[in-house]
């Protein structure tokens, strides 16, 4: 063998010797990087925790929601073109929770000219007399199918409030209206919870 192949070889050896060690070398440098990193990490982890103790126990209970109301007597027998009549029904908040009230929609049983033209009026009184004599200003006046409305009148809990409802034609009613056979209305008044 000569000279330089012994070199050569020599040279493998050396490298095939020291590859090891490189890969030792490598592997606990990687290693330390990992280290490094998950204690750098935990280190900004602890900087955005916070503990505190803890109060003394507290108690949730759920609240409920219910709503009554009186019978209301209305009738639409002799209702012609601009012609309402009115009466009054008491709402009461029956639960725990303050209630917003909302008129839901209309309904009624049959479609006729009379349900199609018959407009509800809904607002609040404090008196049933001002109420059938027509003088309470309404909140909101829908019609039947008509989307449900807001009534801006919120109920404590274990209140009542005199509410005036009003069916009626309006003054510019089709003539077929008039004495047309009503159909039974369903007026619902429904609340929601409010936050407090």
């Amino acid at each position: 063998m000569s000279r330089r192949t012994r070199r050569h070889a020599a040279r493998r050896a050396a490298r095939r010797a020291a590859a090891p060690r490189r890969l030792l070398l490598g592997a606990l440098g990687a290693a330390g990087a990992i280290v490094l990193g998950v204690l750098a990490g935990g280190g900004t982890f602890a900087l955005w925790t916070v503990a505190a103790p803890a109060a003394s126990a507290v108690t949730l209970q759920a609240g409920s929601a219910g709503l009554t109301s009186t019978p209301l007597q209305l009738s639409a027998a002799n209702l012609y073109p601009g012609r309402t009549v009115y009466a009054a029904t008491t709402v009461s908040n029956t639960g725990t929770t303050p209630l917003a009230l909302t008129i839901d929609p209309v309904t009624s049983t049959a479609v006729t000219p009379f349900t199609t033209a018959v407009a509800v009026s809904v607002g609040k009184t404090s008196s049933a007399a001002d109420c059938t004599a027509g003088r309470v200003p309404a909140t909101v006046t829908t019609t039947v199918g008509a989307a449900g409305s807001d009534l801006q009148l919120t109920l404590a809990p274990g209140a009542s409030q005199l509410v005036c409802i009003g069916v009626g034609l309006p003054q510019n009613a089709p003539a077929a209206a008039a004495g047309a056979a009503a159909s039974t209305l369903t007026i619902t008044i429904s609340g929601t919870q409010v936050r407090r």
